[in-house]
């Protein structure tokens, strides 16, 4: 990619976030231009890990293009928590409470993913300068807990087969675009059960 395309890409890419942001906070244009003059474009490579287990999540990530998963190990197992696709948030402590912790997360592209990123320490300075850029953090952060939540119980009352369904209803464009061993994963199924059900 040229650089030329690289800056229309990011202007197009800030537009987008621009967009998102606006439509969930009262920040106007000269707040939310303060925002974007922090972020940066960064693109990720299919199979590429962007925040490591151990790693200290130094940036947010706004995706723009491309599909990502979440997840970590238990007993040695892969243990995936959920998929983050284009408007997708992530990183921060939007990943942990202090972003001076190391994650027990990984964070890795399923496809070539492009990205706008955000360095922690500038928003957490911007956020001490203006007011209305903390507010709009905070309602962000509690809006992400809460989906959080409310995700993870929906699935823990559900049934295998009400899993799938109500993912493949909710999450279309996942089902399409992830491997079915990934899917499975998330489902807390394995890929021979999730075959079983499509196939009804």
């Amino acid at each position: 990619m040229t650089k030329h395309s690289d800056i229309l890409l990011e202007k197009k890419a800030k537009e987008l976030f621009i967009e998102k942001i606006a439509s969930t906070t009262n920040l106007d244009a000269g707040q939310l231009s303060e925002v974007t003059e922090l972020m940066d474009l960064v693109h990720y490579k299919k199979n590429q890990i962007v925040i490591n287990e151990g790693q200290i999540a130094e940036y947010f990530y706004f995706i723009i293009k491309g599909l990502v998963k979440v997840y970590f190990f238990k007993n040695d197992k892969m243990v995936i928590e959920r998929f983050e696709q284009e408007g997708g948030l992530f990183g921060g402590n939007f990943t942990h409470i202090s972003s001076n912790v190391p994650g027990k997360y990984v964070y890795e592209t399923i496809e070539s993913t492009t990205m706008l990123k955000i360095k922690y320490s500038d928003l957490d300075d911007l956020c001490k300068r203006s007011h209305a850029v903390e507010r709009a953090y905070r309602i962000m952060m509690e809006a992400f807990h809460n989906s959080y939540v409310e995700r993870l119980y929906f699935f823990k009352s559900l049934n295998s087969e009400e899993r799938y369904t109500a993912f493949s209803e909710q999450h279309s464009s996942i089902l399409s675009r992830a491997p079915l061993k990934d899917i499975a994963n998330y489902l807390g199924m394995t890929p021979e059960t999730l075959s079983r059900i499509r196939a009804k």
